[in-house]
């Protein structure tokens, strides 16, 4: 049935292509598709839908792809809330006065430029909360979230600051004393209603901590989360009941209580990456320039097992390196296996310590169990390269290597995974949430860049911070001298 999925998807996007015709028709079936009773169907049609047409459309960074996106995820939502399932989406809708398509499109396009009609002045005095929305995805919350923390702490210093996001995001950051969190995850794996229902929660998530608040005493900010399909859905009322706080009766107002980053077009004319947009759409928030750069705040229990575990295998004066080879499954950002083993076995044959974390997922696991498989077949001075892999049992049982190692597996926590690279000289990993982490903690990075959709997508994802990176942008048809450019830049860089 995912091929039906795909038909529909691929017919839409050549019409619009080509003609600029918006088949209306496509987008409804895919609608009802991904609602369909049984559940296997539903999240087919799901993946199909937001991996093939929604994510692509929102990971090209130019206005009329947002354009496009908010089209279709506004029709979407509108064939979806007329299902009995969705009784919930739709009581919440029209209690925001949005009773249909017309009107989720006319109040998210005005979102789209709502934050330069935002001014404040004594009014940051009076805030005591502000609420800080996942993007979901652990890169994103790096190399957006952690600077939109960063600067409301600064801005709004006798604030309470709450971030609302999953388990990963919170071990991230909960070494901040000035942070709360509220865990809340999202199925990105899970049909399209489980995906939209995430905002029912988060509704009334939003209303608990608002409680007993004036709405000149707290902020949202939504630096264009998941949580809210990139702002379609709405968290605030007017006074005139319809939508955000962003109708005209709102226009000269001299202060919102939610702000919305734009980041898919944000800065559309430049190559600025998403940190540099998120400083710089920050300082146009609050009329002043502070660059600020990503940052995590690991918590000291991490920091202290990162210490522990790295300690067993430096050797001599050679660099500690941390390695993830992980996609996000995405396998178009993969080299291929050769890569990954020889890439490992050559920096051990030049002294290098080895972090190899297992990412996430079976599929995952078993790559790096074939490096490791690779690399300990080969001899480093008259022995055989030597492993020791941990995980959380292992740590929790107190158990420690027998002897020093060439290679530390790690297969676990993503805090742990954090503290590792913290202790590391370098990191070298695929597009995915390991070079935004190293960025963060100011370690030097080689970040590799394969399959991606346009040089766009490259200049946007490019890690942002105060050490030294350095992205790789590969044809994977062409991967013969790659291993040796890594190589020339270890060099260079340590």
């Amino acid at each position: 049935m995912s091929n039906i999925s795909e038909q529909l998807v691929e017919e839409f996007l050549t019409a619009y292509r080509t003609s600029g015709v918006y088949l209306h028709n496509r987008i409804a079936r895919l609608a009802e598709l991904s609602m369909a009773r049984d559940q296997e169907l539903a999240k087919a049609t799901s993946k199909v839908l937001f991996t093939k047409l929604v994510e692509p459309l929102a990971d090209s960074f130019e206005p009329s792809a947002v354009s496009l996106y908010n089209r279709v995820l506004a029709q979407v939502i509108q064939v979806c809330r007329k299902d009995t399932q969705a009784a919930g989406l739709d009581r919440e809708l029209n209690a925001f006065g949005l009773t249909n398509e017309e009107h989720l499109l006319a109040r998210v396009e005005k979102l789209r430029t709502s934050y330069q009609s935002i001014k404040f002045s004594d009014s940051k005095l009076s805030i005591k909360n502000v609420i800080v929305l996942s993007r979901v995805t652990i890169g994103a919350d790096i190399a957006i979230t952690s600077l939109v923390i960063g600067r409301m702490k600064r801005e709004f210093p006798l604030a309470e600051i709450v971030l609302i996001g999953g388990a990963k995001a919170i071990e991230l950051f909960r070494g901040d004393s000035r942070v709360r969190f509220e865990e809340m995850g999202y199925s990105r794996s899970g049909s399209t209603i489980d995906r939209l229902s995430t905002w029912i929660e988060l509704l009334r998530c939003i209303r608990r901590l608002t409680a007993g608040l004036d709405r000149d005493e707290y902020l949202i900010v939504d630096p264009d989360s998941r949580l809210t399909q990139l702002g379609l859905l709405p968290l605030e009322q007017t006074d005139d009941g319809v939508g955000d706080r962003h109708g005209e009766t709102e226009a000269d107002a001299s202060i919102n209580r939610y702000l919305f980053f734009p980041s898919r077009e944000y800065g559309s004319d430049t190559s600025s990456s998403l940190g540099e947009l998120t400083s710089l759409w920050l300082d146009e928030l609050f009329a002043s320039h502070v660059r600020t750069y990503p940052g995590v705040s690991l918590s000291t229990e991490d920091i202290e097992v990162g210490r522990n575990l790295v300690s067993r295998i430096r050797r001599g004066s050679g660099p500690l390196i941390t390695i993830n080879f992980g996609v996000g499954g995405n396998d178009q950002k993969r080299v291929s296996e050769d890569f990954e083993a020889e890439l490992v076995t050559q920096l051990i044959k030049r002294g290098a310590s080895i972090v190899l974390d297992k990412g996430a997922g079976e599929h995952e696991k078993q790559r790096a169990d074939a490096v490791v498989a690779r690399a300990t077949q080969l001899e480093l001075d008259g022995r055989l390269i030597r492993c020791v892999e941990f995980d959380e049992n292992r740590l929790n049982s107190g158990s420690t290597a027998d002897q020093p190692s060439d290679i530390l597996v790690w297969n676990g926590r993503i805090g742990i995974l954090a503290a590792l690279i913290r202790e590391s000289d370098l990191y070298i990993g695929y597009d995915s949430s390991g070079q935004h982490i190293a960025a963060a903690l100011g370690v030097k990075c080689i970040d590799v860049f394969a399959g991606f959709s346009s040089q766009r997508f490259v200049d946007r994802w490019r890690p942002d911070g105060r050490a030294e990176t350095r992205v790789i942008t590969v044809d994977t048809a062409q991967t013969t001298d790659l291993v040796q450019q890594i190589l020339a830049d270890v060099n260079e860089m340590l």
